[in-house]
């Protein structure tokens, strides 16, 4: 048995019979990993409100060789990001980014770029800066690169042509072909130019910037939603229809003239 200290964000807290808590964390040293944390339920738990989801935590486990569950002997919270949870939109997107890392990334597969993206995007949400949608598209475009399935949209991947007026994307190949180019087998969707450019915009290395400039309208949203899940899905082999989602994106759909305001600066609506 041996101790480890780790830099995690919190994606998932659950209950555990009386006292205990199981609690995943993606850490930038060891990638995904879960514990078991005693005593941990209530408020005067041994851990108070340390293993909240969405919280950057330093933890130390007791680690049992071959075991997937470790024991959590201490936490220390280091960011609650906790304005982010007084904002539906922002809080709801975030729960998504979190219920995405959890059910893609695998145990002991660390990525030190992605846990830096995941710590940028918690911080435009908890500033209040960019659209929470877009920092959600973001996410999962940069998350897409990182796995090995980046999308390539800047030009037609047959003739290097402009896709100003729109093309097919290639899930397999992950590239965009104008109509003159696209191969016809093959899994695919028509995609619009303006989607085109919204991902290469988002996919750039300012992309949290591009999220607070761009203004895209809701059918350009919706076809990005669509395209970017359903291109994790192929890759992945892993449904994606994930409930925080379902519920961030139902929000949109309500309308903002039904709901508050989004708390977004620097984002004309």
């Amino acid at each position: 048995m041996s101790l480890l200290t780790l830099d995690a964000v919190i994606l998932r807290s659950q209950y555990y019979r009386e006292t205990s808590r199981i609690v995943t964390f993606y850490s930038r040293e060891k990638g995904l990993v879960k514990g078991i944390a005693k005593g941990a339920r209530g408020k005067k738990g041994r851990f108070s409100s340390t293993l909240e989801p969405m919280q950057r935590v330093r933890i130390t486990l007791s680690i049992r060789e071959n075991r997937d569950l470790q024991t959590v002997t201490e936490a220390d919270l280091l960011h609650p990001y906790a304005s982010i949870r007084e904002d539906l939109f922002r809080s709801a997107y975030s729960q998504a980014m979190l219920e995405l890392t959890g059910r893609l990334m695998w145990q002991e597969h660390s990525s030190g770029e992605l846990y830096d993206l995941l710590l940028n995007i918690l911080q435009a949400h908890e500033e209040g800066v960019g659209d929470p949608q877009l920092l959600n598209f973001v996410f999962q475009i940069h998350m897409a690169g990182l796995l090995g399935y980046a999308l390539h949209t800047s030009e037609c991947a047959g003739c290097a042509g402009s896709l100003d007026g729109g093309g097919k994307f290639s899930f397999p190949r992950g590239e965009a072909c104008c109509g003159l180019c696209y191969p016809v087998e093959g899994a695919a969707v028509s995609v619009q130019g303006a989607t085109v450019e919204l991902i290469n915009h988002l996919g750039r290395a300012e992309g949290v910037a591009a999220a607070v400039a761009l203004t895209p309208s809701q059918a350009v949203r919706r076809e990005t939603a669509v395209l970017l899940r359903r291109h994790l899905e192929y890759h992945t082999e892993t449904d994606l229809n994930l409930r925080a989602l379902r519920f961030a994106e139902s929000l949109d759909d309500y309308n903002d003239e039904k709901l508050p305001s989004r708390s977004v600066k620097g984002v004309g609506k």
